[in-house]
């Protein structure tokens, strides 16, 4: 019997993993259905079926249009890449319905904990996890005082907003730099320290900031298919810094799988999901991986991942319907070497 199954509006990733589900399923075996709140979208190229989101929604009207959508088109499973707020308080009207979700992970308390870096290191650090050393700062006076506590301890320092994602708002702290230079160059990754004690004070506290110890190390995206807080499989893409971000390699690595078995225990969380770590080099000149973020959903490289032999999209369906033993799902090769190349479509 064919599974019928639902992706809504998310980003450019949920085009990766339908493509790749098609790639490694039997004929027949899913109908992947897309949803988003435009029609020019390449989703169309890749979907089994195509639905247009309303985009202007309350948000009992969108859970009403989902529900409907599913009953029409007799959907039952929806893997939601957006509002998961909203639909992990509706679980059991979807159930009623006959209806799956794949949701990140309980309620919508812990989904919040995840999304707020410094409750979620918070609770990392608890369980004993390694991390960067990390004060809050929202006012300039705060960052001055973060840095001169960084110093004292020989660190060198950046900053990222509390929330965000695909690493908006993070940057290093350099002072070696004129704002004229950084503007001419285009850089988008230094600040300087009086800069940036300028735009906290400008701001008037609307938003927090976490100062960080700056790991110097390489930095590894781990991409996890969990189940209910346990962690089945998972694949390490290593980003070495001498690699300039033009390509990364899969790695058996088993201190970045720790790292991940402990944040998806932590957080109970489920289906595929990204953790980020980033290397502390200590003057011996031994590297310590430490945590740096979870986050809830597909990472941009998952296509990246599935080149070790691991189609993590396709076996999270067939967990998730119960047509395969986990014994069975394979594990990703090890010391492949991968690289994104960019590929223009017709719409």
């Amino acid at each position: 019997m064919t599974v019928r199954a639902l992706l809504s509006r998310g980003l450019a990733t949920v085009r990766a993993a339908i493509d790749l589900v098609h790639e490694a399923m039997e004929p027949g075996e899913f109908h992947l259905g897309a949803s988003y709140s435009t029609e020019q979208t390449p989703l169309r190229l890749s979907a089994d079926s195509f639905y247009l989101e309303p985009a202007t929604a309350t948000p009992d009207a969108y859970v009403e249009w989902l529900l409907a959508l599913c009953r029409e088109r007799e959907f039952t499973v929806v893997w939601p890449q957006n509002r998961w707020s909203l639909l992990l308080d509706e679980q059991a009207r979807f159930a009623d319905a006959g209806v799956r979700l794949i949701l990140p992970c309980p309620d919508a308390a812990t989904l919040e904990a995840i999304q707020d870096k410094s409750r979620a290191n918070a609770r990392l650090a608890a369980a004993g996890v390694a991390l960067p050393q990390t004060l809050p700062v929202a006012t300039g006076a705060e960052f001055t005082e973060a840095l001169a506590t960084f110093a004292a301890g020989g660190w060198r320092a950046c900053v990222k907003p509390v929330r965000s994602i695909y690493g908006l708002g993070f940057r290093l702290i350099d002072d070696s730099k004129r704002p004229l230079e950084r503007f001419l160059a285009n850089d988008v990754f230094t600040v300087g320290s009086a800069d940036f004690a300028r735009l906290l004070d400008a701001a008037e506290g609307e938003r927090t900031f976490l100062a960080m110890e700056y790991l110097a190390g390489d930095e590894r995206s781990i991409d996890c298919l969990a189940d209910r807080g346990r962690l089945v499989r998972a694949v390490v893409r290593r980003k070495p810094a001498d690699s300039h971000w033009r390509w990364q390699i899969i790695e058996d690595d088993p201190a970045a799988w720790e790292i991940a078995e402990q944040a998806v225990a932590a957080f109970r969380l489920n289906g595929l999901i990204n953790v980020q770590t980033r290397e502390r080099i200590h003057e011996d000149g031994r590297r310590e991986q430490c945590f740096l973020e979870v986050n809830p959903r597909m990472s941009g490289g998952i296509y990246l991942s599935c080149l070790a032999g691991l189609n993590l999209p396709y076996w999270l369906l067939r967990l998730l319907c119960g047509t395969v033993d986990e014994a069975a799902i394979p594990r990703p090769a090890d010391g492949v070497r991968v690289a994104k190349i960019e590929q223009a479509v017709i719409l």
